[in-house]
């Protein structure tokens, strides 16, 4: 059984004026046509958003993460802007790079000069790395010595190189990136080798965060509303109990829609983020299984509805959706690196696809540890933090929020913590392969984790964050 997989200008490029479309890619119906699929994408991404060498892709990327992906052979092509993914008795599948939009796995339905249309006016997100940390790269030596002069220096470092030694055994790396920033400053940074701090990595549903933030903007700018039903154009028709699905409902996972996210083939998941060009559609158009708000059940599916809504009311074009998470999170905090690689339809695929680099993933913890402020301005209103922080009603655990991980414990004791050995107070977005962005206010730190762990491996969050947690002293209390 598969686990969850939970992201330049045009100018100067030649477009294929008269591209014919691709062939229809065949439905997923065995694993080694999953894996040619999630390698076509993932490949794409690792070697034309974030610059690694084709043969480091498929030898770490590819062939040492699940056993059905270990026959898959890659053919780049550059001037195309092109990676396919091949394997004995599997479906071949391809994915297209286009510059800032990133990398799109092709249906064969959509000819690929019409997606070079969509992303033909898209520009790079601005930023200034010579501006003083967070919202640029120039080290705050007031803030630095601060937090040094409070952590356990010895204890800070044996922890984050054990995150490194301890998983990183199998002749790939597993642990790609830790950052550690603490009373504001970066107090640990590592990366395995080939990696640095200039390579974006995938969040995978780390993502799903980022795109429940941009709602969460759209909500404080009165282009969205929490409480009133969610504006899909499939359920609107007469008399359809979803037309009552409120935005609050999917932000949260209870919108009680039938979606299945085990990832093996014939799956919910599996057709979304592999089959379906248009995801959010495919998503919008299952039926309901519960009455809305009654039932919390984790969807990846819910998330792409999130990201259609956020492509429509910012102008229902990918330029729109873009230049809103360039102008609004992107710039403001300085996540220079970061986008949200879209389907056929032009969409952002919030569950799944979200690039940046470990750096930037740390300051869009910043911005939730911060209160919401970034660069010395308020991005994001108290209220929808409190919202987006508050455990779910419908939730088995009190451990979920707006498309967010909370650390909560119930009421009988600690024990039922997600994390027991972390603060309670612990936010977090998490991602499959064991991504983690973790704010902790009560330590006034966050906590980046980006790796590539294997399937049937593991990484214990619990032991590893709170090795570091512990290096770290705790914040000090506002009068």
């Amino acid at each position: 059984m598969v686990r969850e997989f939970s992201g330049l200008c045009l100018t100067g490029l030649a477009l294929v004026v008269a591209a014919p479309a691709l062939a229809a890619a065949p439905p997923i119906s065995k694993p080694e046509d999953l894996g040619t699929a999630v390698s076509a994408q993932i490949a794409c991404a690792s070697i034309f958003v974030a610059g690694r060498a084709e043969a480091d892709v498929l030898r770490d990327d590819i062939h040492a993460f699940a056993p059905f992906m270990t026959a898959v052979t890659l053919a780049v092509d550059r001037k195309a802007r092109t990676v396919t993914a091949s394997a004995p008795g599997a479906a071949t599948r391809t994915a297209l790079f286009r510059p800032v939009a990133g990398c799109t796995l092709l249906t064969g339905d959509v000819p690929t000069a019409t997606l070079d249309a969509q992303a033909a006016k898209l520009k790079p997100t601005r930023g200034n790395a010579a501006k003083p940390w967070p919202v640029g790269d120039a080290p705050v030596a007031k803030l630095a010595a601060a937090a040094e002069a409070k952590l356990d220096r010895a204890a800070l470092d044996k922890a984050v190189l054990a995150a490194f030694d301890e998983q990183n055994k199998g002749g790939y790396p597993d642990t790609r990136a830790i950052v550690v920033v603490q009373g504001g400053a970066i107090v640990a940074e590592r990366y395995a080798s080939g990696f640095d701090r200039h390579t974006e990595m995938l969040g995978w549903s780390a993502s799903k965060s980022i795109m429940g933030t941009l709602v969460g903007l759209l909500v404080d700018d009165g282009k969205l509303k929490l409480d009133e039903p969610a504006p899909v154009p499939e359920w609107q028709g007469e008399g359809d109990p979803r037309a009552k699905i409120t935005l609050r409902q999917l932000l949260t996972m209870s919108s009680g829609l039938t979606f299945s996210e085990s990832y093996v083939p014939g799956n919910d998941s599996i057709k979304m983020l592999f089959e379906a060009g248009d995801m959010g559609a495919m998503a919008a158009a299952l039926p309901l299984k519960d009455a809305p708000g009654t039932n919390w059940s984790y969807s990846s599916g819910t998330t792409n509805i999130l990201s259609r809504i956020v492509f429509q009311a910012t102008g229902g074009t990918l330029e729109g959706m873009t230049r809103f998470a360039q102008k609004r999170l992107f710039e403001p905090t300085g996540m220079t690196s970061a986008l949200i690689e879209p389907d056929e339809a032009g969409v952002q695929v919030g569950s799944s696809y979200a690039y940046a680099t470990a750096r930037d993933w740390a300051r869009y913890g910043l911005l939730y540890l911060n209160k919401g402020k970034a660069g010395g301005k308020q991005l994001l209103s108290k209220q929808w933090l409190d919202f987006a922080v508050a455990p779910t009603k419908s939730a088995p655990r009190p451990v979920y929020g707006a498309q967010l991980w909370l650390n909560h414990a119930e009421a009988d004791g600690e024990r039922r913590k997600l994390y027991p050995d972390l603060p309670t107070d612990t936010v977090m977005a998490r991602g499959h392969s064991f991504q983690i962005v973790a704010a902790i206010p009560s330590q006034d730190a966050v906590i980046v984790r980006l790796g590539w762990t294997p399937e049937g491996h593991a990484f214990d969050w619990n032991k590893y964050l709170s090795q570091i947690a512990a290096a770290l002293a705790p914040a000090v209390a506002a009068p």
